[in-house]
């Protein structure tokens, strides 16, 4: 077995549910940890070691996934006409207000400015622990906690806003 396919069956999975949570979509998902891996498949010299591979997977998903953000101006206007209402058990009313406000913090999210948006989508969105975090940036791990306190305060505000 190869070193990739290998490295792909032991990192493939978390990495998929991280973009899954950050997308919201299984195809999308897919499509994304397909770029993830052949980018680091690319820049595999670049890996320095000084965190985990998953989250060096991870980072390369997050932006792969920005890129494509930006691409389909996704976060530009909200469009009514998007929202699908899934069986959740929710009557419809609940489903919108729900979706408005799911897509309210994704917007704030998305204009936090650096490194608060990078270290929140890591932790919220990645699962990522406050000590790996702070390994990525080369800070401490109370550095990354506070980052991430202050990144959802701030999201928090926007979407009572």
């Amino acid at each position: 077995m190869s070193v990739w396919k290998e490295f792909y069956q032991e990192y493939g999975k978390s990495v998929y549910r991280f973009l899954l949570s950050l997308t919201g979509s299984a195809d999308e998902a897919e499509e994304l940890l397909q770029e993830t891996f052949y980018q680091a498949f690319l820049h595999v010299d670049r890996f320095e070691g000084r965190c985990s591979p998953y989250t060096w997977l991870c980072q390369i998903g997050k932006n792969a996934w920005l890129k494509e953000c930006r691409r389909r101006k996704r976060f530009a206007e909200y469009d009514a006409a998007e929202i699908q209402l899934a069986d959740t058990g929710r009557n419809p009313e609940a489903e919108v207000i729900y979706q408005d406000l799911r897509e309210r913090t994704r917007r704030a999210v998305y204009h936090l400015k650096e490194p608060y948006k990078e270290v929140l989508i890591l932790h919220v969105y990645g699962g990522l622990k406050y000590r790996e975090i702070a390994q990525v940036f080369g800070k401490t791990e109370s550095w990354a906690k506070v980052t991430c306190y202050r990144a959802k305060q701030q999201v928090a505000e926007e979407v009572k806003g």
